[in-house]
């Protein structure tokens, strides 16, 4: 087995800042005259009021109830609604289309390894869906059903949902005990439609959901839109034009409060004709995080950068399906998983250009302070992490990190860019992405810029090809043997190279250096 060492030496990052500044919010005091045509919404626990009008209320339900047939239902969990469907074009509503975990009943569950992953699966209990999994939990170390993650019909009842559904920027002040969700109309209108966008001013707010997410961006606009269409993927993204956008309002304090919704899925896979008795089918629902957009969201402050946003969550915290730019505010995170998590894989970039974050995160089983299935830029934060707690780590990157600017501080330790420029940052006793990283310092060793050989050698460098070869050398080879394979000439070389192993891990490439201790991996 190969051996994980102190002397880590991250290859293949690009450094660059992002360039995510949206200055327009800029000003003294938060009010309509300030933000053009803005409206002012006023929440007062359980009714609103837009630009001082009521804002109407619906009786439409959402009710999900695994235990009876719904062979009519091809898209959605097995649900059903009651009530009256708002037939509005108002630009807010409100109603109870709340969707949640709901209650199931023990004896649906069974412990079953669900898509690479040990999670407790929930079958339909109908008497003709035997085979098909309704919902998944997961499953913690105590081994038991984690119940806390779902919620009663007369809980839900308690919550209401809050629509916006017009482009614009709206001010919000005051409590609402429920969910606020932003969703324009059908995604493929609004992904690619540069004035679908909103921009949420947080003036004073207390958000508080007990059985969902609080605040949801659904469907607007996505300013990287054609990722999908891209080969290869770029460590920075300009989200300056992102479709969600939150300003925290100088002088003010807001709290978002919310639970998440865990693994539901697509009825439509249930009548498969596979007679396997786990059948993996896509998700329908899986919203992990209070404050959670399916889109790039930026989170700013107004001029001062005196106000406070506060998020609290059982689960995680702060999401998004794609990128997140923090540009400003000072942000407080408290959750049993990730603080933060951006999601697609080797794609989502999670940038940290100012303001003031603190994470406390992982106090649940597991949870990384920041998490990016992607990349991860710290070009101007100040970010401090406390009491993140195993398996995971601190800082957590599929595809690797920039730190140019900023400070870290984990557990109370700074770390700098001044030790050294493409190292990993590892908290005491924590692992790195699931590596253990002895002292917890930037790892100390000799340097060597590999980011800029392959720059320099390599006008279109092919990263799967170059992982694929790596994983088929041996387990001793040595720098030297990977730079040949990528064909680069060692007599022209002019940086020192280090000693030692050259081993992937976890799509990261190391380097054994001569200072290292010889630590074993702790997973």
């Amino acid at each position: 087995m190969k051996k994980i060492l102190d002397i880590m030496i991250v290859l293949l990052m690009a450094i660059t800042m992002t360039a995510c500044s949206d200055n327009s919010s800029n000003g003294n005091n938060t009010d309509n005259a300030k933000y053009e045509d803005a409206h002012l919404i006023m929440l007062n626990g359980d009714s609103a009021t837009i630009d001082g009008i009521a804002i109407d209320e619906y009786d439409y339900t959402w009710h999900s109830d695994p235990s009876k047939v719904h062979n009519e239902v091809v898209n959605a969990p097995a649900e059903y609604y009651t009530g009256t469907k708002p037939e509005t074009d108002a630009t807010a509503y409100i109603d109870h289309e709340l969707y949640y975990y709901p209650e199931l009943p023990e004896e649906s569950f069974k412990l079953v390894n669900y898509d690479g992953e040990m999670e407790w699966a929930s079958y339909y209990c109908d008497g003709e869906n035997e085979n098909y999994i309704f919902a998944t939990l997961p499953a913690f170390e105590s081994s038991l059903i984690p119940n806390e993650m779902m919620h009663s019909e007369e809980e839900a009842a308690q919550n209401k949902v809050l629509h916006i559904t017009k482009a614009g920027t709206y001010i919000l002040e005051g409590n609402w005990d429920g969910q606020i969700l932003i969703d324009l109309g059908a995604e493929e209108e609004t992904f690619t439609d540069e004035n679908a966008k909103v921009k949420l001013v947080l003036n004073g707010v207390n958000i508080n959901c007990t059985v969902a997410p609080a605040l949801i961006f659904d469907d607007l606009y996505e300013c990287d839109n054609a990722w999908e269409e891209k080969e290869t993927y770029p460590s920075t993204i300009d989200t300056a034009n992102a479709g969600a956008s939150v300003i925290i309002a100088d002088d003010s304090d807001n709290t978002i409060t919310g639970q998440n919704i865990y693994r539901m899925l697509l009825t439509k896979y249930k009548n498969d004709d596979s007679s396997d008795a786990i059948k993996t089918q896509k998700k329908a629902r899986k919203i992990d995080a209070p404050l959670y957009s399916y889109v790039t969201m930026n989170i700013d402050s107004e001029e001062k950068g005196t106000g406070t946003l506060t998020i609290n969550s059982s689960f995680e915290g702060l999401g998004t399906e794609l990128h997140l730019s923090i540009l400003g505010g000072n942000i407080s995170i408290n959750s049993a998983n990730d603080g933060i998590n951006v999601n697609e894989d080797n794609v989502s970039i999670a940038s940290f250009n100012g303001g003031n974050l603190t994470i406390n995160a992982g106090s649940g089983a597991e949870g990384d302070g920041i998490d990016s299935n992607g990349y991860i830029v710290i070009a101007g934060s100040t970010i401090n992490i406390n009491g993140v707690t195993r398996p995971d780590s601190a800082i957590d990157s599929e595809d690797g990190i920039t730190f140019t600017a900023g400070k870290i501080f984990i557990d109370g330790e700074e770390y700098t860019t001044e030790e050294t420029f493409l190292r990993e940052i590892s908290s005491q006793n924590q692992g790195f992405g699931g590596r253990t990283m002895g002292n917890g310092a930037f790892n100390k060793g000799e340097e060597i810029d590999l980011n800029a050989l392959i720059l320099e050698y390599f006008e279109d460098f092919d990263i799967k090809s170059f992982k694929q070869a790596v994983a088929e050398l041996d387990d001793d080879a040595t720098i030297e043997d990977v730079l040949e394979l990528l064909g680069v000439d060692l007599n022209s070389l002019s940086l020192p190279l280090p000693g030692g192993d050259f081993f992937e891990r976890n799509d990261s490439f190391f380097i054994d250096g001569n200072q290292s201790k010889g630590r074993e991996p702790s997973n």
